[in-house]
């Protein structure tokens, strides 16, 4: 703990932590996210009301993303952080800058400055409701499939399971009505998929969508995002899909 946490008597909040990098947009433009979903979790803190944020310039490529690693942004942010008895929570990266994000106990009571980061801009807020960690740093919809999607390639990768060859993957959805799944069920047929609707022994009714696709990235979660808007679309909910490993 740091020294003013400790002269405040103040013991961090801790959370396992759980970090994830994923891609989006911000203002029509490529970015990315890494950020401790631990946090977004754990958010609101009460013991940590106070946002702190970092705004860098970096080196960017053609889409405006890091040409390299942000280690030693990062590095110089967390300690700044720490030294006020604070918590990083991630960042977004986009259009050549990048905002790091941490909450404080309390606002700080002289001007702060990251040694090493010419340019950067520092805002603190108070933000007991931790709203721009819950609303932007937080995956959104699109950005929680992918992670679902990871979640299954990881498995399949363990398994030595060749992404890139065609097999049978099942996507599955539920739905509270019946109509609702078939129109479901009949839209994804004439995308090519082999799709049944039954009852699901707990009042609702599962539609159950197979086709032959392969699995690697990144055309992985363009089909499943393409899945699940069309079972939102009709009203279902989306549980995700599953294939048998092909070696």
């Amino acid at each position: 703990m740091s020294l003013i946490g400790r002269l405040l008597g103040r013991q961090r909040d801790r959370w396992p932590e759980s970090w994830q990098t994923y891609p989006g947009v911000v203002s029509d433009a490529p970015a990315v996210w890494s950020v401790d979903l631990g946090a977004v979790d754990a958010a609101p803190v009460s013991s940590l009301p106070v946002r702190f944020d970092v705004i860098a310039p970096y080196p960017a490529g053609p889409d405006g993303l890091p040409a390299g690693h942000l280690a030693e942004e990062e590095g110089a942010v967390r300690t700044a952080i720490e030294a006020l008895g604070g918590t990083y929570i991630g960042r977004v990266a986009s259009q050549g800058r990048c905002r790091f994000t941490a909450h404080l106990p309390v606002r700080p009571s002289v001007e702060v400055n990251i040694p090493g980061l010419p340019g950067a801009e520092v805002l603190v807020e108070y933000d007991p409701h931790w709203a721009y960690v819950r609303d932007t740093l937080a995956p959104d919809t699109r950005q929680h499939r992918l992670l679902a999607d990871r979640h299954v390639l990881a498995l399949l990768a363990a398994e030595g399971d060749e992404l890139n060859a065609k097999r049978d993957v099942a996507h599955v959805a539920f739905f509270a009505a019946e109509a609702s799944a078939a129109e479901a069920a009949a839209a994804l047929r004439a995308e090519g998929f082999n799709a049944t609707v039954e009852p699901d022994g707990e009042g609702d009714f599962a539609l159950t969508a197979v086709r032959s696709d392969p699995v690697a990235p990144p055309q992985v979660h363009d089909l499943s995002w393409r899945v699940q808007e069309t079972v939102e679309q009709h009203g279902g909910t989306y549980d995700g899909w599953t294939c048998g490993v092909s070696a």
